[in-house]
């Protein structure tokens, strides 16, 4: 019996692939090509290339990431090093139990693997690495190996939609200086907020998501004269932070704490209905504190996370604060930007917020966007196996988000680039969720499309 694509997504769901510890998942990738005679190719980022060529025509490119956004549930335990996704089928989607799911990109490796073993075109399938940090594996992807000048890269988010825009994405450092003492308070108190969606720094940033640092660092304030231990909120530049804690010392007691969240509480219900903030006292023995709490408190407070540019309702320039660890004094902003100009100022916004407030500013990494042709043989190869498949209506967009594409079109001269994916819900996020309908019609969008090609070469 044949597998199909979520066959093969549920395979790839139980091996280990958090961004950085991809050798189990390009060790299936290199054994697939193996049982199905096919040549392959792995590097030292453990990018893995396939090819399946039947005749001298012109391939086209898959390409799919191999990693994933692993985020869990508040306490729950999972060594994401070591342990796939537990997920279920419910109400016709394809769901996880407390973590990620992973079908950005699991879903897109899985389509693939799908096309390579069960029809005979002819396929370059590329699967690159740490596509949700660094992009380290696109941007060092040998693409001499590469024949083809057309390529569909399956890492959308919408069914019914071809992408042709992406934005360009910086991973941006700050580096704080606040120097810790010890505190002669009697009181000293742990503090956490949850219950935030959280979400993805590039399709969600203007869905009022809500910042668990920015909201802690306006309660924390409140609270007039303390002095913070510790302050961690978010996970991952390009993830908007569902929850963030603090220990601080204040002259305060519970009780008069109790109320200032309570009311604050009160104020911030309507914006985030799901708000929690628990508050407890906590042993402040061999505790060391910051003197300049409020300088680091307003910064964060301060700091224009969200969207800075729109244009006929599309987001074209955002900052996610991704990170704030008072611990290792950094800050992590991922800002996307998918207009030149644009770009330049809120780079020199955040280098002069930086300055303002006495922070190192370092960008650690960038990667590009790109930017397709409406009228390209690929789009119009794609619109027309689309019509052949579906009733629903066709949207061609850009998005604000930022993919390895950008890598491809910079290195392959003439390249065509298009985005397509099934229906995924809540990615970067525990209610990431996959559509199950939508994969099987894109697959059969992907076939028809696969057809097209193929017909139009053999004229």
């Amino acid at each position: 019996m044949h597998k199909n694509t979520l066959d093969y997504f549920l395979e790839i769901i139980k091996i280990p692939r958090e961004s950085g510890n991809e050798e189990c998942i390009s060790k299936y990738l290199c054994e697939f090509a193996e049982k199905h005679d096919l040549v392959y190719y792995k590097d030292k980022y453990n990018n893995v290339i396939i090819k399946k060529m039947t005749n001298e025509n012109e391939p086209i490119i898959l390409q799919a990431h191999q990693d994933m956004v692993c985020e869990k549930k508040d306490n729950y335990q999972i060594d994401f090093s070591t342990s796939g996704i537990d997920a279920y089928q419910e109400d016709g989607y394809i769901k996880a139990r407390n973590t990620t799911l992973g079908a950005d990109n699991g879903i897109g490796m899985a389509q693939i693997l799908n096309i390579l073993a069960n029809t005979n075109y002819n396929i370059e399938a590329v699967f690159t690495t740490s596509e949700e940090t660094t992009m380290v594996g696109a941007e060092n992807i040998d693409i001499s190996k590469l024949k083809g000048r057309k390529m569909i890269n399956l890492d959308g988010f919408e069914k019914d939609t071809i992408i042709i825009e992406s934005a360009s994405f910086f991973d941006i450092i700050l580096e704080t200086n606040y120097e810790f003492t010890k505190s002669s308070s009697k009181h000293c108190y742990e503090i956490e907020l949850t219950g935030l969606e959280g979400g993805h720094s590039g399709f969600d940033i203007d869905k009022n998501k809500g910042n668990a640092s920015t909201l802690l660092s306006r309660l924390l304030l409140k609270f007039g004269n303390i002095r913070l231990n510790s302050f961690v909120g978010g996970t991952k530049f390009n993830v908007i932070p569902s929850s963030a804690k603090a220990v601080f010392s204040s002259c305060k007691d519970l009780s008069k704490l109790d109320k200032i969240v309570a009311s604050f509480i009160k104020k911030e219900q309507s914006n985030y209905p799901n708000l929690k903030i628990s508050i407890k006292t906590c042993d402040n023995k061999n505790l060391r504190f910051i003197d300049r709490t409020n300088d680091f408190l307003n910064s964060i407070a301060n700091f224009r996370h969200g969207v800075f540019s729109k244009h006929d309702d599309f987001v074209t320039t955002s900052a996610n604060l991704g990170v704030v660890n008072l611990d290792e004094n950094i800050f992590k902003i991922g800002v996307r930007s998918s207009r030149k100009e644009e770009e330049k100022d809120i780079l020199d916004y955040i280098q002069n917020f930086a300055l303002g407030n006495g922070y190192q500013f370092v960008i650690q990494g960038s990667q590009p966007g790109f930017e397709t042709d409406k009228s390209s043989t690929l789009i119009s190869k794609l619109i027309k196996a689309y019509k052949k498949t579906n009733a629903n209506e066709l949207k061609i967009v850009p998005v604000h988000i930022t993919v390895e594409a950008g890598f491809f079109k910079n290195k392959i001269e003439d390249l065509e680039v298009a985005i397509i994916s099934p229906d995924i819900i809540g990615a970067h996020t525990i209610n990431e969720k996959v559509n199950i309908e939508s994969i099987n019609l894109c697959d059969k969008w992907l076939l028809e499309f696969l057809k097209e090609l193929n017909a139009k070469t053999k004229d």
